[in-house]
């Protein structure tokens, strides 16, 4: 195993920060080194927290392997990672999982990245960072950089290297900003940084862009479910309204005729709060509140209990078309894992 001062023997440390999109990311990233024989270890933290290894190929770039936690989450858990780690690994590729300002350096104390990649930075936690893309901004990039590593490189997409407050948090860290291509979605996006990330390290870009793209989604991914005469768009993972809107249009439903299920947290209360705008401004068919609802429900949302894989199903059924946002923990990301398992019964043959 490796102690905190042998980190630096992995050739390859790379350190994945931003309000949302980290784990999609780190994925990627990992599949792409994978495929120039690296033994590779990611770290996704979510909901799911799991570890990522080369898989066998043909049949799997990644192997993940879940993460089961004994206590409630922790910044702890990246250094316990790290110190994990097995002799001869050659790339890590870790998400920070710290939320509170104050704690956003250690990821990069621990890991000394040779590089970092900064995903977006959309408002989020605002109960602990404050409102706005600013403050956002000022949390994450704390979190980034040192004056013991000037001129640190940071990928991130085109459109966030140049908001100006991001530019100049990032120099005040001493940091290199290294922009990356915007795609037409979150996922070329992702797959244009993973491109930039290999070539930096001298690898071949398109080989590692195209092994990336190859990867399955993840369970959280956004994705279209059929429930008979029922349709499910599952977007609980987009966790921030202009996101959660890009995904609506994507869709091309007409939101008269469409239902909102926002499933909240309770850990998460400053999120409902950022999406009461974007609920409020547009003639949904109905907007309903599940999870950890408050105490008193704002409007126009009805509560909504829903308990488990099935419920959520008979609810689609019910309503017809329905986009679901907000926080996938909980019954979504049991249905969300119901639905994996049924796809992997159908892949062995084996009748449900």
């Amino acid at each position: 195993m490796f102690s905190m001062d042998r980190i630096r023997l992995i050739p390859l440390r790379i350190l994945v920060t931003g309000s949302r999109g980290k784990s999609s990311v780190v994925r990627l990233l990992s599949a792409a080194l994978s495929a120039f024989g690296l033994n590779v270890r990611g770290r996704i933290t979510g909901v799911l927290p799991r570890e990522l290894c080369p898989g066998t190929p043909p049949s799997s770039l990644l192997e993940e392997t879940l993460l089961l936690r004994s206590s409630p989450t922790s910044v702890e858990e990246m250094r316990w990672w790290l110190h994990s780690l097995p002799s001869g690994t050659d790339a890590v590729v870790m998400e920070n999982s710290a939320v509170a300002p104050e704690l956003q350096p250690l990821a990069f104390l621990w890991l000394k990245p040779n590089c970092s990649v900064l995903t977006n930075v959309r408002p989020d936690h605002e109960e602990v960072w404050g409102k706005g893309e600013e403050n956002a901004a000022r949390a994450l990039c704390s979190g980034i950089g040192s004056a013991s590593a000037p001129e640190h490189p940071v990928f991130l997409p085109g459109a966030v290297a140049e908001k100006p407050f991001v530019r100049s948090l990032l120099s005040e860290n001493a940091c290199r900003l290294l922009p990356c291509e915007d795609g037409g979605c979150f996922q070329d996006t992702h797959l244009a940084i993973t491109g930039a990330v290999c070539g930096f390290f001298g690898f071949d870009e398109r080989r590692g862009r195209a092994a990336a793209a190859m990867l399955p989604p993840d369970i959280a991914d956004f994705a279209l479910f059929r429930e008979e005469e029922g349709l499910l768009a599952a977007a609980f993972s987009a966790n921030d309204p202009e996101s959660t809107e890009q995904l609506f249009r994507s869709v091309g439903w007409i939101r008269e005729e469409t239902t909102i299920l926002f499933n909240a947290r309770k850990d998460r209360v400053g999120r409902l709060g950022a999406f009461l705008p974007w609920l409020r401004s547009f003639p949904w068919k109905k907007v309903c509140l599940t999870g950890g609802r408050p105490l008193f429900i704002p409007s126009p949302a009805v509560g909504t209990p829903l308990y488990g894989a099935e419920s959520l199903a008979r609810f689609v059924r019910g309503e017809g078309k329905v986009f679901g946002c907000g926080n996938v923990a909980g019954t979504p990301l049991e249905y969300l894992e119901s639905k994996r398992e049924e796809k992997m019964r159908e892949r062995r043959g084996v009748v449900s």
